[in-house]
């Protein structure tokens, strides 16, 4: 059984029969997409934050002009497998706590001793989510419409850290049940695909980090996953350049069980994720994947972070 389909009943159940308190008694059937009554997905799109967030998350996405990902991008989406919920449900609690945000970061590099408030949001915090930074300037991303969240190249979370007196950038990618056996793993559509090579070809040429090739166009740049990997990498590897901090790292967070997304599924290569892209690479240290469960284990050991641990170990 795919992953995802493995995902979707161990969330109908919890919501169904085993912990349906977690989700405030949500009876489940919304809509998604064109589709009406779907199991999986929940009548209010709030019943799928963890509770203690809700009244915090919903204004933090208002202020900072934040789409949400889904049908309706004003509100948080009912579907229980949204990666992005799954995201603010472990991070964004940690998000106004200093020690327990360093404790995170340790776990992708155990040198990191400081943490530095994010840059970008309109309030304090050492998480910021959906971010971007003068995309228009740094990836020519200017098209209409562009905001965090939609229509440009946007951060999952992201962290400013201190590693020995050195200013670093943490970009983190998540996922959850993401694959790309269904067809999206084919080159982008021939429009599109022009459109794109135009704006990130000459990028990828001067990258020191991406390693270029004479055929650019026909590359696993132009590939999902792997084209929005590569986005990322050069948004902050360019914002190293223009002086923001002194090095990045880009971490990938995704469930080890999720094979079809991790592994050699491709039909483009003959490797796993991990080792298609870590070819890509100059510095393969700046890159890591994480299984979100070693981050569980992480919230596990805070302080003051019991019932966010309870409310992970019984959702996911």
């Amino acid at each position: 059984m795919a992953y995802k389909e493995l995902q979707r009943k161990l969330q109908i159940q919890k919501l169904r029969y085993k912990y349906p308190e977690i989700f405030n008694q949500d009876k489940g059937g919304g809509r998604f997409d064109k589709y009406e009554s779907l199991s999986f997905v929940l009548l209010d799109g709030l019943n799928n934050l963890y509770p203690k967030i809700q009244s915090q998350v919903i204004p933090y996405f208002e202020e900072n002009e934040i789409a949400w990902w889904g049908d309706d991008n004003k509100v948080p989406t009912g579907h229980m497998l949204s990666s992005q919920i799954q995201c603010l449900n472990f991070l964004f609690a940690l998000r106004s706590d200093k020690s327990a945000v360093l404790k995170l970061v340790q776990l992708f590099d155990a040198e990191i001793d400081d943490i530095l408030p994010t840059i970008g949001d309109k309030d304090s915090g050492y998480i910021a989510f959906e971010f971007i930074y003068e995309n228009a300037k740094l990836l020519g991303e200017d098209d209409y419409g562009a905001k965090r969240g939609a229509y440009c190249t946007s951060i999952d979370a992201f962290i400013i850290a201190k590693r020995k007196a050195e200013k670093l950038l943490i970009a983190i990618e998540w996922k959850y049940t993401e694959s790309y056996l269904d067809g999206k793993n084919k080159a982008l559509e021939l429009g599109k695909g022009k459109t794109r090579q135009n704006r990130y070809n000459q990028l990828i040429s001067n990258s020191t980090q991406l390693k270029s090739n004479p055929e650019l166009g026909n590359s696993v740049f132009y590939y999902e996953p792997f084209y929005e990997l590569m986005r990322q990498t050069l948004l902050v590897e360019r914002m190293v350049n223009s002086g923001i901090a002194s090095d990045f790292l880009h971490i990938l967070v995704v469930p080890s069980g999720n094979e079809d997304l991790l592994g050699n599924n491709y039909t483009f290569t003959n490797d796993d994720l991990q080792t298609t892209w870590r070819n890509c690479l100059s510095d393969q240290s700046k890159f890591k994947v994480i299984d979100s469960k070693h981050i569980r284990q992480v919230i596990e050991n805070l302080p003051d972070y019991s019932k966010l641990t309870d409310y992970l170990n019984l959702r996911y």
